[in-house]
C-alpha cells in the first residue's frame, strides 16, 4: 500500500503548524484502530507517512535553503513527530484498559473516545483550518485508491458533529457569581507522624483457610452494617430538605445533612474549614494511609473537637473508586475508609464511584464495571450473600457533596437531555439516572459536546459550557471530581470566570507495590488536594502522596507477608 504525500498548506505560525501536524497524526492513528487491529506494518506506514509530511513541510517552507540544512531539519522534526505518534499510540492503547460498564463493548468505548478526541482537535481550529483539515482527510482516505467503509463512516460522523446545532444553555451571569476558588500549584506535604495505631488492627490479608476467612469477613460485614446504619440515620434526619430549593444558597443556615444520596454542608459563619480530598484509590492502601497521615487528619479532628472556635473544621472527602486494580481493595482501602467513617462520621464524606457498583443476575453477583478484580478474586472463597452485602453498601453510599458553591462527585455532570427531561429542583440530584450518569462522565476540552456524541457510550463526555450551565443551575461554580486517570495526578480542566473544574487521581505510583507490576496506573503520580475555606474564599492546593514509605513492612503490615489470595481481573 503506497500513499502519496498530502498537500496540506501548513500555517506559517509554528504553534498552529505543530497542532496541524498533531491533528493529522492523531487522525492517522485513529484510522489504525477504527478499521481493525493496528499492527506493526500499519504503524510503520504511519511513521513513513510522517516522514513524508515533514519532508513536504520543509520543502515548501525552506525552498531556497541548503539541501544539507533541509535534511537536518527534516530529520529533527521527523524524530520529534515520531515521538508524538508514539505518545498518541500509547494514549490510545491505555484507553483499552479504562473501566467501562459491564454491558458496554470496550472497542465501542474506545471508538467513541477517539471520535471525541478528533472532534476536540478540530474544534480547536478556526473554520477555514477545519475545512483544510477535512480536505486533507479526504485525500488521505482516497490516497490508495480504496476507501475503507469504517474510515468513510468515521469521516462522515465527524463532519456531522462539526456541523451540529449544539444548543447549550446560556449561563446565567448572576446565578453563582465568579468562582471564589484560587487553585494553586502542587506543593510537598511532609509526613508528620509516620504511623498510627488506628491502622494496625485492619492490616491483614484475606486467608485461604475457610475458618479464618469466615471470621475476617464476619468482622467486615459487621462494619458494613454499621456504615449502612450510619447512612440510614443521616438520611432520616435530612429527608426532603432539598425539595423546593433551586440553589444551594437557599440552604444557608441549615445544619449539615444527607438527603437521599446528596450531602449538603452549609458553612457556618465565622468558621474555617479544611477539606482533604482524595480521588480514586483503586486498592492502593499505601496511598490512603499516607494521605491521611500527611494531612494530619486525626490530629486536626482532635484539635477541632477541643477548640472548635479557633481551629478549622477538618473534613475528609473521598471521591469513590475504592476497589479494583490495586492489591488491597475490600480488605484494605474500603475496610479502612469505613472504619474512618464510623469513627468520625461528622468529619468524613464517603462518596460512591462507578466501581462501587455490583449487579445480580440469576442468583449471581457481578462487578458492574470491567475489569472487576476485587469481586473476581474472592468469588471462589465466599458465598453470594457476602457480595449481596457489599451491593447493599454500595447502593447506600451517597453520590455527592455540596459545599458553598462547590460540588464534589466521582465523575461529572449528567447528559443535557436527561437534565432537560427530569430537572425540577435540587432534589432531582437524587434521580437514579442522574446519579448514575454523574458517576460516569468526563470533561472535554471543547465548549459543548453534541448530544449524539454523548449518547454513544455509558462513559460520556461533556464540555466547559455544559459544566458551567449545570453547576450554575444549582448555584455552584466549582466541581471537584476523580474517575479519570490523570498521569500528573491533578489536572485543572476548566478555570475561568464561569466555572472551575478539577480532576484528582490518588491511585498509582511507578514503584508502588500496591499495584500489579503491569498496571497502567504505575504511570500516575498520585495526588491529594487540600481545600482551605474561610469567609467564602477557598484555596485549593494539590500535593503528592508519599506512598513509597508505606510499601515498607515496618509501616504497613500488608507487606509483612505476600497475599494468600490471588489478585485477578478476569
Amino acid at each position: 500500500m503506497v500513499y502519496r504525500p498530502i498537500m496540506l498548506t501548513f500555517s506559517t505560525d509554528p504553534r498552529v503548524a505543530e497542532r496541524q501536524m498533531q491533528a493529522i497524526i492523531f487522525y492517522l492513528t485513529t484510522f489504525g484502530y477504527i478499521d481493525g487491529d493496528f499492527d506493526t506494518s500499519e504503524k510503520e506506514f504511519v511513521r513513513d507517512y510522517i516522514r513524508k509530511l515533514v519532508g513536504h513541510r520543509v520543502e515548501t517552507g525552506m525552498r531556497d535553503a541548503d539541501p544539507k540544512v533541509k535534511q537536518e531539519v527534516t530529520d529533527k522534526f521527523t524524530t520529534h513527530f515520531h515521538e508524538v505518534f508514539e505518545n498518541i499510540d500509547r494514549h490510545v492503547r491505555d484507553l483499552f484498559t479504562e473501566a467501562v460498564s459491564s454491558d458496554e463493548d470496550q472497542d465501542a468505548f474506545v471508538h467513541a473516545k477517539l471520535k471525541l478526541r478528533c472532534f476536540e482537535i478540530f474544534q480547536s481550529f478556526d473554520e477555514a483550518s477545519q475545512g483544510a483539515l477535512m480536505d486533507t482527510i479526504d485525500e488521505l482516505i482516497h490516497a490508495d485508491g480504496q476507501v475503507h467503509p469504517a474510515e468513510l463512516k468515521f469521516r462522515n460522523e465527524l463532519a456531522a458533529l462539526l456541523e451540529a446545532d449544539l444548543g447549550v444553555e446560556v449561563v446565567d451571569d448572576d446565578a453563582a457569581g465568579r468562582p471564589s476558588v484560587l487553585v494553586g500549584g502542587p506543593v510537598e506535604l511532609p509526613i508528620g507522624r509516620e504511623n498510627h495505631p488506628f491502622f494496625d488492627q485492619f492490616e491483614f490479608h484475606y486467608s485461604r483457610n475457610p475458618d479464618t476467612i469466615q471470621k475476617q469477613v464476619a468482622a467486615d460485614r459487621d462494619l458494613i452494617d454499621r456504615a449502612i446504619a450510619l447512612f440510614d440515620g443521616q438520611r432520616e434526619a435530612g429527608a426532603g430538605k432539598l425539595a423546593g430549593h433551586q440553589k444551594v444558597q437557599e440552604l444557608a443556615g441549615e445544619e449539615p445533612f444527607l438527603d437521599g444520596h446528596v450531602y449538603v454542608l452549609p458553612p457556618k459563619p465565622g468558621r474555617r474549614y479544611e477539606l482533604t480530598v482524595l480521588g480514586d484509590l483503586h486498592g492502593c492502601y499505601s496511598n490512603l494511609k499516607a494521605a491521611i497521615l500527611q494531612s494530619r487528619f486525626f490530629e486536626k479532628v482532635e484539635a477541632f473537637r477541643k477548640d472548635p472556635e479557633n481551629e478549622p473544621d477538618p473534613k475528609l472527602v473521598l471521591l469513590g473508586d475504592y476497589i479494583d486494580r490495586g492489591m488491597f481493595s475490600l480488605n484494605g482501602v474500603l475496610r479502612t475508609v469505613l472504619q474512618v467513617l464510623t469513627t468520625a462520621p461528622e468529619h468524613v464524606y464517603v462518596l460512591r464511584g462507578n466501581h462501587e457498583y455490583y449487579l445480580e443476575y440469576k442468583g449471581q453477583i457481578f462487578g458492574g464495571v470491567k475489569p472487576a478484580e476485587a469481586i473476581n478474586s474472592l468469588k471462589p472463597y465466599l458465598s453470594v450473600e457476602v457480595f449481596r452485602h457489599y451491593m447493599k453498601l454500595f447502593d447506600a453510599m451517597p453520590n455527592m457533596l455540596l459545599f458553598d458553591g462547590m460540588t464534589f462527585v466521582h465523575g461529572g455532570i449528567p447528559r443535557d437531555r436527561l437534565v432537560k427531561e427530569r430537572w425540577k429542583d435540587l432534589s432531582s440530584l437524587n434521580d437514579p439516572d442522574i446519579r448514575f450518569q454523574m458517576m460516569w462522565s468526563d470533561p472535554s476540552s471543547v465548549d459543548v459536546v453534541p448530544a449524539e456524541l454523548q449518547e454513544q457510550s455509558a462513559r460520556f463526555p461533556f464540555g466547559r459550557l455544559q459544566a458551567a450551565a449545570f453547576l450554575h443551575r444549582m448555584g455552584c461554580h466549582t466541581l471537584v471530581r476523580g474517575h479519570e486517570k490523570v498521569e500528573a495526578g491533578f489536572r485543572r480542566d476548566y478555570d475561568d470566570e464561569n466555572v472551575v473544574l478539577m480532576t484528582l487521581f490518588s491511585a498509582g505510583g511507578s514503584t508502588n507495590d500496591d499495584l500489579p507490576a503491569d498496571s497502567s496506573y504505575r504511570s500516575v503520580t498520585p495526588m491529594a488536594l487540600t481545600v482551605a475555606w474561610e469567609d467564602g474564599e477557598a484555596r485549593a492546593t494539590p500535593w503528592a502522596i508519599d506512598f513509597e514509605r508505606y510499601n515498607d513492612p515496618s509501616l504497613n503490615k500488608f507487606f509483612t507477608a505476600p497475599p494468600e489470595i490471588e489478585h485477578r481481573a478476569e
